[in-house]
């Protein structure tokens, strides 16, 4: 308690003092934590607070960096940054606290048009962004190419399979399938669209919240300007959203023809990182979905 109000001494200097501080589940990075501060009036507020080594101090400067891109385009709800730096021998972020609620029923439909706001609003040629950033713990290279096709084979997949190789978590099935991908992802992504946008970049089911008024609330980006159907290859690594939410999306900005066949690659993209973070027990599903791509290239 004492390094939380050391960190909030300097971070918020007129915080107040601490209330409350519950320690929250779910997060395998960083230790995350719901804070009730009360200033000397009385005034009770409430903080997302993340804590990390030092060395993290990056990844919650990208991260707040992501936030305010994703607040800045009016599209979406994000938690508003509050505070980053790095206090005593830990880096830390504090964030707007969002009270959770039940979803509506419907949600989906809202997050759905939401989500399409947000790419069809940030349409334009660029491709990646100023500054590197993280996916999870892992580093992503932003570096922009001349074409789409090049920066994910380059930038994504090619950049997953060094660190395979470093690792030495690379089968020869797993080793075979990339290098065929990578080298032929021109026709692999035959049909895209030229245009691109900024997608959130790791939008699972751990990334959206039910905010107040049945709000969806997007936390945790991984932000870079690229194809919209990136966006889908997270949001179907594990189980997806209901049919409401893809209904509503396309209601508001449909997909080229073949986006669904397209999303496998992006889906391979998590899964590599996935394996390169946790080990093997991803391996054989990224063996699987390799093979998917090839079969229908």
């Amino acid at each position: 308690m004492r390094e939380i109000q050391q960190a909030l001494s300097n971070l918020l200097p007129n915080s107040g003092s601490i209330r409350r501080c519950d320690a929250i589940a779910g997060g395998c990075i960083s230790v995350a934590q719901h804070l009730v501060t009360q200033s000397t009036d009385g005034t009770r507020q409430d903080f997302f607070i993340k804590s990390n080594e030092s060395s993290f101090e990056n990844n919650f400067c990208c991260e707040w960096k992501g936030l305010q891109a994703l607040d800045q385009t009016s599209s979406v709800r994000v938690p508003e940054p509050v505070a980053q730096g790095v206090v005593g021998c830990k880096a830390w972020l504090i964030l707007e606290w969002i009270e959770q609620e039940n979803q509506p029923a419907n949600f989906f439909h809202v997050f759905g048009h939401q989500l399409a706001q947000l790419h069809r609003c940030t349409r334009g040629e660029e491709i990646g962004l100023t500054h590197n950033n993280y996916l999870g713990s892992s580093q992503q290279p932003n570096n922009s190419c001349d074409s789409w096709h090049h920066f994910f084979a380059s930038q994504r997949l090619e950049y997953q399979f060094r660190q395979l190789r470093n690792q030495g978590l690379e089968s020869r099935n797993l080793g075979e399938s990339l290098t065929v991908i990578i080298d032929d992802m021109e026709s692999i992504l035959e049909g895209s669209e030229p245009e691109t946008s900024l997608i959130h970049g790791d939008l699972w089911s751990g990334n959206y919240l039910c905010g107040p008024k049945g709000v969806p609330v997007l936390i945790d980006p991984a932000i870079y300007r690229g194809n919209r159907e990136a966006e889908f290859g997270m949001i179907r690594l594990f189980g997806g959203c209901p049919k409401s939410f893809y209904d509503a999306y396309q209601e508001a900005f449909p997909f080229s023809d073949g986006w669904e066949r397209r999303t496998d690659v992006y889906l391979l993209y998590h899964l590599l990182n996935h394996l390169n973070l946790f080990g093997t027990g991803y391996l054989a599903d990224c063996e699987r979905v390799a093979r998917a791509i090839l079969a229908n290239r």
